[in-house]
């Protein structure tokens, strides 16, 4: 199960995409209005894929995440990974 507050915010991001930005930057007031604990702070602005989802968020909430913050959903792997495996 996610921690407290933290479904709710997505799907207040979904709905209000002006307060995405906050996510690139000062998230605090983000985080505060919608009662995030302090713990999960950092996970939330740093954290990988597999981290944000050991939190139990959802799947398709964690991508979104990344996506608004600004980084990666998936590991980046050089193109010449994919041809030298065909």
């Amino acid at each position: 199960m996610a921690p407290a507050g933290v479904h709710e915010l997505i799907e207040h991001l979904v709905a209000c995409p002006a307060d995405r930005a906050l996510l690139k930057g000062d998230s605090t007031p983000l985080f505060d209005r919608f009662a995030i604990a302090a713990p999960y702070r950092e996970t939330l602005r740093n954290g990988t894929r597999d981290e944000l989802s050991a939190l139990g968020i959802h799947g398709n909430f964690v991508i979104k995440w990344l996506i608004w913050s600004g980084r990666p959903t998936m590991p980046f792997f050089p193109i010449g990974y994919y041809f030298d495996r065909r």
